[in-house]
């Protein structure tokens, strides 16, 4: 019976709509996915494909949570699959055109990367349901309105407050026809069957897929655990995340169909940045010799000790910090903020940084995030448990766990996240978007290099973003249009020298109007987004001359390699055939250097893990 209300609503609404009002409505685009990616995708449909069209009228609304009025959720993707699959609420985004004839759509349900992914390759495909309530209730404005800017109006623009017009809450009452995804999809597949995998303590497998009942669930969740359907993954301030298995070749596990022939679209490249909350002048906060921050750098090493629980005092992070607090006289315990490892955002740090080919041979046994969070360990909930992860380390630290980037930024309703617990630390995929929340001078939030090299600009200091000065560590704020040179945007990125970033892609169809309308997206975005808010690095040029004098695209790529265990032929995609295999953790080469081998050659580059 579970979601059965939220199916009832639906019901209801299409029988008092009719039919008629969905022919008024074209469907562009109904992704799922990344929550790292939620408002980068929400500005590039609004701004970049909607509001660029002369005399269009395009207006947008969000929402995430429960709808007080029926305490059911504003958004929910169901795979129907197999009933005992729980419904995974997301937060939503929708933005349509009034004056198109017929209204084009786009919308956006945030959830996990893998989960989104999951929800895209089901067979049959999983569905988005958008509460009857939406009619008439104001947006919760889930988009900063100021990266939302309207290019006929030429001001940014907050959610309608009257609510979405009924043929556009029809239409887009249907299947997801691309997810976005900051990991491959051979990645998303080896991680999705490493948490079903029996526990390991070396983190080959995480156990959410064998653990009992009585282990792994809290009401109202109630399902048997099989190696197809796994234990809820829980958000120490609310929220939860399901492994359920999926197929990207071959057959579906539980329709025993034959899987969706599907394409990647690379769209751009972002790197996962360090955060900490620097409120505490005694703590993470503490000033070094020069007035600024003293919490500057986290080198790999010390982040592998610091997340698997194994160091847990602020002195123990940087040595300019820990100057600084001597002086002070103090050392507080730190507040590490995990990510739930269905998200493309934790498997990609985990990884590049913490699961590295060099960590793993020097300690095999600690070098993961997830290293003790075993649920068969007993426990006290809200005291020392695995899930929802609250488990106590060394100095007064403790080990937390937020699902999805909102949660990881700013907790769930005030509660929890980076902005809200003292002497915390995590990571995020930057975009201006994620910030926003603990960005500026008078926000909570600082960010650090990783191994000395800086993830948003040339080098850690003084510098200026959108016409604003900001000191070092601040996080950059804007206010749309905040534009970048082509080619200048996140350097350390381009360059390949920052340690941890990925390829955003999109995944469709390979054939049909859904390729056809998810392609058009990426491309908008690409095109735009140094003239809107330049947070990514474009996969491709977008210089019109032909010459790539201007926005050149990335240079560089990660090796690709054959995820354990997940079937195919990995190549670099730099050569006429597709892009396949895995990349979350290659090593970093340049495009150039690919092609020079392959003309030499006739092959590829090794594919070397980093």
């Amino acid at each position: 019976m579970r979601g059965t209300k939220a199916f009832c609503a639906v019901a209801v609404l299409i029988a008092i709509v009719g039919l008629a009002p969905v022919a008024n409505a074209q469907v562009q685009f109904v992704g799922v996915g990344s929550s790292a990616m939620f408002n980068t995708v929400s500005a590039a449909a609004f701004t970049d494909l909607c509001s660029s069209v002369a005399g269009s009228d395009c207006r947008h609304w969000s929402a995430s949570g429960k709808n007080s009025n029926d305490n059911q959720n504003w958004a929910q993707a169901v795979d129907s699959r197999n009933n005992a699959i729980p419904p995974e609420a997301g937060t939503f985004f929708v933005a349509w055109d009034n004056n198109s004839s017929p209204i084009r759509i786009w919308s956006y349900l945030s959830v996990d990367t893998i989960v989104g992914q999951r929800l895209f390759f089901a067979v049959p495909r999983a569905t988005q349901q958008i509460d009857s309530g939406a009619l008439t209730t104001a947006g919760q404005n889930k988009v900063p309105s100021q990266i939302l800017l309207n290019r006929q109006s030429g001001t940014t623009q907050s959610d309608e407050t009257t609510g979405v017009p009924s043929a556009v809450l029809s239409a887009i009452q249907t299947a997801f026809t691309a997810a976005i995804t900051d990991v491959r999809p051979e990645d998303a597949k080896f991680e999705v069957n490493r948490v079903l995998a029996t526990y390991a303590v070396t983190g080959t497998g995480l156990g959410y897929g064998t653990a009992s009942n009585a282990t792994c669930f809290q009401p109202p969740d109630s399902w048997t655990v099989t190696a197809n359907l796994g234990c809820p993954i829980y958000g120490t301030w609310g929220g939860r995340s399901v492994p359920v298995q999926y197929a990207i070749t071959g057959k579906d596990p539980f329709s025993n169909q034959a899987a969706w022939k599907y394409k990647t679209i690379e769209v751009g490249a972002e790197p996962i940045v360090f955060l900490y909350n620097a409120s505490n002048p005694n703590g993470l906060g503490a000033l070094g010799p020069d007035g600024n921050v003293a919490f500057k750098n986290l080198n790999r090493f010390t982040a592998v000790y610091a997340f698997n629980g194994s160091l847990g005092r602020a002195q123990d992070l940087d040595p300019t910090l820990t100057a600084a607090l001597k002086g002070l006289g103090s050392n507080p315990g730190i507040n590490v903020i995990l990510r739930e490892p269905l998200s493309g955002t934790m498997t990609a740090t985990e990884f590049n940084v913490f699961r590295t080919t060099e960590t793993l041979k020097e300690i095999p046994n600690a070098a993961s995030q997830e290293t003790g969070i075993k649920l068969s360990d007993a426990c006290a909930l809200g005291s020392n448990c695995p899930d929802p992860l609250f488990l106590p380390g060394p100095g007064g630290s403790f080990r937390y766990r937020a699902i999805g980037t909102g949660a990881e930024i700013s907790g769930v309703s005030g509660v929890g996240g980076i902005k809200n617990v003292a002497d915390s630390i995590g990571y995020a995929f930057f975009s201006f978007g994620n910030v926003n929340p603990l960005g500026g001078a008078s926000g909570k939030g600082r960010y650090v290099t990783l191994d000395g090299v800086d993830p948003i600009n040339q080098g850690y200091g003084s510098y200026v973003s959108d016409g604003v000065t900001y000191a070092p560590g601040q996080l950059p704020l804007c206010l749309a249009p905040c534009v970048a040179a082509g080619g200048t945007s996140l350097p350390n990125v381009r360059n390949g020298s920052y340690g941890a970033w990925s390829i955003i892609r999109a995944v469709t169809d390979a054939t049909g109007v859904n390729l056809t309308h998810t392609q058009a997206l990426v491309t908008a975005a690409q095109n735009e987004v140094n003239n809107t808010t330049a947070d990514f690095v474009p996969f491709v040029c977008t210089d019109t001359t032909g010459l790539c004098t201007g926005e050149p695209g990335l240079s560089v790529f990660h090796s690709h390699f054959t995820p354990t265990g997940v079937a195919g032929t990995p190549h670099n995609g730099n050569t006429s055939s597709a892009e396949s295999g895995g990349d979350v953790h290659g090593a970093v080469f340049t495009n150039q250097a690919d092609l020079d081998y392959h003309t030499d050659t006739g092959l590829e580059l090794v594919k070397i893990r980093q």
